[in-house]
């Protein structure tokens, strides 16, 4: 069975129903990732696997989020927390606003225990601060594309990395080397749907993982049901669950 970390389930074109049966065909189970408040109450009951989280596109927020963060991750109890992070391109809101929802997400989601799930977008060098300040270890960096020794980093202190779509490109991505020379128990899978589409594709869909899979696992010179057997444990060790129905 492969996992999908990272799901947008409410920007997919397709109802939620439609996504689930054909992830489901393909043998995919997935996360959809929270956002921000309005979406976080939309994903409630809509797929089996949830996180919830103020990603940092919407760190401006006027209302207590944080409040309406906490309820929904004590009310689902499987739940991770994500996708929040730090995105310092000139578009996202202020770096020091960003900072603060993300530590202060982080502090929460080592309260409760929680995997987090990151979204780190010319940035890393103050996520890997944040995550020492606060002393986290449960995380994955969604969609790496950083060199070896920002991975090194988040590896050390435990973290995983996630490979996406990019991985099916031409000229491949100078990130592969750091997928082939990874501890494979730290390597997850993504697909951003529907964002970060394959090679030859308008977008991405839970769906497609296998194609993500058997592309990457060419590359790792292993078969793709060993990197789907892989892949799998290692979101369920995250995670800490099974994905199962």
């Amino acid at each position: 069975m492969w996992v999908d970390v990272n799901v947008h389930l409410e920007l997919m074109l397709a109802p939620s129903v439609s996504v689930n049966q054909a992830a489901a065909a393909m043998a995919v189970k997935f996360i959809a990732t929270g956002t921000y408040p309005d979406q976080w109450d939309w994903l409630v009951d809509r797929t089996p696997y949830l996180a919830f989280g103020l990603h940092p596109r919407y760190a401006v927020q006027t209302s207590d989020w944080m409040l309406l963060l906490e309820r929904h991750l004590r009310e689902n109890p499987r739940s991770a927390v994500g996708e929040i992070g730090l995105d310092f391109r000139p578009q996202m809101p202020a770096r020091e606003v960003q900072r603060v929802v993300f530590e202060r997400q982080l502090a929460l989601a080592k309260e409760l225990d929680r995997s987090v799930i990151i979204h780190a977008v010319k940035s890393h060098s103050e996520v890997i601060s944040a995550l020492r300040r606060v002393g986290l270890n449960r995380f994955v960096i969604h969609a790496f594309s950083g060199s070896e020794n920002i991975a090194a980093d988040y590896l050390a202190m435990g973290g995983y990395l996630s490979a996406g779509g990019l991985l099916t490109y031409t000229p491949r991505p100078k990130a592969l080397q750091v997928f082939r020379s990874m501890p494979r128990n730290r390597l997850l899978l993504e697909t951003d749907a529907p964002d970060l589409p394959l090679a030859g594709m308008d977008q991405s869909s839970p769906e497609y993982l296998p194609i993500i899979g058997q592309s990457l696992a060419l590359d790792l010179e292993i078969s793709s049901s060993a990197l789907e057997q892989l892949s799998y444990a290692n979101a369920c060790a995250l995670f800490d669950y099974e994905f199962v129905q």
